[in-house]
C-alpha cells in the first residue's frame, strides 16, 4: 500500500519511514524542498502553502495519509496554520481523492486543553480542532496522541489507552506504534494516548481495544425493546454460515441492503468488532437520540442500532433510556 507521510523528515517521520518499507508499503514523502527522503519517494509540497489541486496531487494513488507534521515550536499562529489550517486542509484532499485511512498524531492533552499548563493551552487547542475535524470527515481516522516525546532508543514497548495519566515516550516506539495503526482498522473512529510502557504496539492496539460477541450483543440489544436498526456495507458475510441469529420485528431502515435479508442477520464470530455509543441531537431529526454503532474488523460503521420513540410521542421513554445506559456501561470496558 502506497503511505503518504506529511513530516516525513521530522525526529518522529525519520524512525517511521524504514517501519513502513519493513511491512511492505511504499512511502510518499511530503517535503517543502522536494529533497531526496531515503527510503521513500520525496514529493515536493509546501502544506502551508499548497492549494486544493496540489493537496489532491500529494495524496492521489495512497491508501494512508499519516500526519506527523508539527511547526517545532514558534508562535500560536504558525500552530494554527500547519497543525489547523493545513491539516484539515490534507484531510480534505483525502476525502475528494477517496483515500480512507488517516492516522493523525497531535499530542496528549487535546482532549481537554483546559486543563493544560497556561503556555500550551493554545497549542493544544489548534490541535484540537483538527481532530474535531477529522472525526467529521467520514474518514477511516484514528487519532494518536504521544505524552512528552524523547530522542531515547527504542523500547518496544507502550502503553496505550484513552486516556493515561503523565508521561514520556520515545520518538522510535511513536513510530512503531503509526506504522502498526496503518493497517488497524479496528481502530477507527479512536483517540489513544500513548506512552512509554511494558507492552508491544500490536498487543497494547489488542488490548485497547474493545471487544463484543456479536452474537450474544445483538440478544441482549433485543431485550432493550423499541430499536431501530440500519444496515451499511461491511465484511461480515465472509463467514455467515459460522452464526445465524434470528430476530423477528426488526425495523430495518430503508435502501440498506447487504447481507441483511428478512428477519434473518448473519454474523461470523471470527470477526473482531467493537461498539461505539453515542447520543446527542441526531444528524436529520435534531431530537435527542441514542444509539449505538457497531463496526467490524476493518473499522467500517456495519451496523447502527438507535432507541424508538413511542408512537406519537416526542420523548423516548425513560425506562427504555435508563436500559440504553445500564446497556451501554455493560458493554463499556473500563479504562486501561
Amino acid at each position: 500500500m502506497l503511505v503518504v507521510v506529511a513530516g516525513a523528515t521530522g525526529r518522529t517521520g525519520r524512525r517511521l519511514v524504514p517501519l513502513l518499507t519493513a511491512a511492505g508499503h511504499g512511502t510518499r514523502a511530503l517535503t517543502r524542498s522536494g529533497d531526496p527522503v531515503p527510503g521513500a519517494q520525496a514529493h515536493r509540497c509546501d502544506l502551508t502553502a499548497a492549494s486544493a489541486t496540489d493537496l489532491d496531487k500529494a495524496v492521489e494513488g495512497a491508501g494512508a495519509v499519516i500526519w506527523l507534521a508539527g511547526p517545532g515550536g514558534g508562535s500560536v499562529e504558525s500552530a494554527e496554520q500547519l497543525d489547523n489550517v493545513a491539516a484539515t486542509a490534507l484531510m480534505d484532499a483525502c476525502v475528494r481523492q477517496g483515500v480512507r485511512r488517516f492516522v493523525l498524531v497531535t499530542s496528549k492533552g487535546t482532549a481537554a486543553p483546559e486543563r493544560s499548563p497556561e503556555f500550551l493551552r493554545p497549542y493544544l487547542e489548534v490541535k484540537a480542532k483538527a481532530e474535531a475535524h477529522l472525526a467529521g470527515t467520514g474518514l477511516d481516522w484514528t487519532v494518536l496522541r504521544p505524552g512528552g516525546l524523547t530522542d531515547d532508543e527504542p523500547t518496544g514497548k507502550v502503553a496505550l489507552a484513552t486516556s493515561l495519566g503523565r508521561g514520556k515516550v520515545a520518538r522510535a516506539d511513536v513510530a512503531a506504534v503509526v506504522a502498526e495503526l496503518v493497517g488497524r482498522h479496528d481502530q477507527s473512529g479512536r483517540a489513544l494516548d500513548v506512552l512509554g510502557g511494558d507492552t508491544a504496539p500490536a498487543a497494547a492496539l489488542d488490548e485497547a481495544t474493545p471487544k463484543i460477541n456479536i452474537v450474544d450483543f445483538l440478544f441482549d440489544l433485543k431485550r432493550l425493546g423499541r430499536v431501530h436498526l440500519a444496515v451499511f456495507g461491511g465484511s461480515t458475510g465472509e463467514a455467515m454460515a459460522e452464526a445465524k441469529v434470528h430476530f423477528t420485528g426488526w425495523q430495518v431502515s430503508a435502501g440498506y441492503v447487504n447481507y441483511f435479508d428478512g428477519p434473518e442477520l448473519h454474523f461470523s464470530r471470527k470477526t473482531r468488532w467493537r461498539a461505539e455509543f453515542g447520543e446527542g441531537p441526531g444528524r436529520h431529526s435534531g431530537k435527542h437520540e441514542y444509539w449505538v454503532m457497531v463496526h467490524n474488523e476493518r473499522g467500517e460503521g456495519v451496523f447502527r442500532f438507535g432507541l424508538l420513540r413511542p408512537e406519537g410521542s416526542e420523548e423516548h421513554d425513560p425506562e427504555l433510556v435508563a436500559a440504553f445506559h445500564a446497556f451501554r456501561e455493560h458493554y463499556t470496558l473500563p479504562e486501561a
